[in-house]
């Protein structure tokens, strides 16, 4: 892949990143939903194996949003995005140097499984003050740390499931695009563009009529050598 194009990627996906971070920030009934276009989002470089640009793109994305939302981008800084480099890491790296099947989705979820509790724990810890409690038949049920973290994983198990289809729907959408975008053009090929008849070239109906001139010219000259001979003999 040309680098101009690594380089274009990675810039879309931080700006399209950073968009629906804020979105997800400052639009209270759209969060969840941006917060997960925004890891789509930093998904773009990846779909070209491109880990440093996935990387800057993360990290450029996490700047800008906090200095625009503070501590409320930390749910991309911590999760969202960073998710994203985790798991294709896991996936598309550290899984083909496993061979043993069971071993490999042992060793791929162990590791993403552990870092989504290492993100609760940070945010437990953080913010447990700000946790409500649940009313449920009349029996007020006071969320714990064990609750929540064992409450998480299978939610965060179909969402690493959507993740992972989502990036392979992706990659091969980014790569058909970048496959039109890398054919080159000139501007006759855009002009004629769609038309039946190939373009031809404007001079070359003068040339068929100087090569015609030329065969009648030496046609002429032949056939004066012949009258010529015959008048000798």
């Amino acid at each position: 892949m040309k680098r101009s194009h690594i380089i274009a990627l990675s810039g879309i996906s931080c700006a399209l990143a950073l968009i629906c971070v804020v979105g997800s920030i400052y639009v209270e009934f759209m969060t969840l939903s941006l917060a997960v276009l925004s890891a789509i989002c930093i998904q773009m470089p990846l779909t070209q194996k491109y880990l440093l640009g996935g990387i800057l793109s993360y990290v450029s994305t996490s700047i800008f949003a906090f200095l625009i939302g503070n501590i409320n981008a930390l749910p991309f800084i911590l999760f969202f995005g960073a998710y994203v480099l985790v798991q294709w890491l896991t996936e598309e790296k550290l899984s083909p140097l496993i061979k043993n099947k069971i071993l490999k989705y042992s060793v791929v979820y162990v590791i993403k499984i552990g870092y989504f509790e290492a993100v609760v724990a940070i945010f437990w810890f953080l913010f447990n003050k700000l946790i409500p409690a649940f009313i449920i038949f009349g029996n007020t049920i006071e969320m714990t740390y064990l609750i929540v973290s064992l409450a998480g994983i299978p939610l965060f198990l179909l969402y690493d499931l959507m993740m992972h289809l989502v990036f392979k729907n992706f990659t091969m959408v980014i790569n058909k695009i970048i496959k039109k975008t890398s054919k080159t053009t000139t501007p006759d090929d855009i002009m004629y563009n769609g038309e039946e008849n190939p373009k031809e070239d404007v001079f070359s109906d003068f040339d068929k009529i100087d090569s015609d001139d030329a065969k009648l010219d030496n046609e002429q000259e032949t056939s004066n050598k012949k009258d010529n001979d015959i008048d000798n003999e």
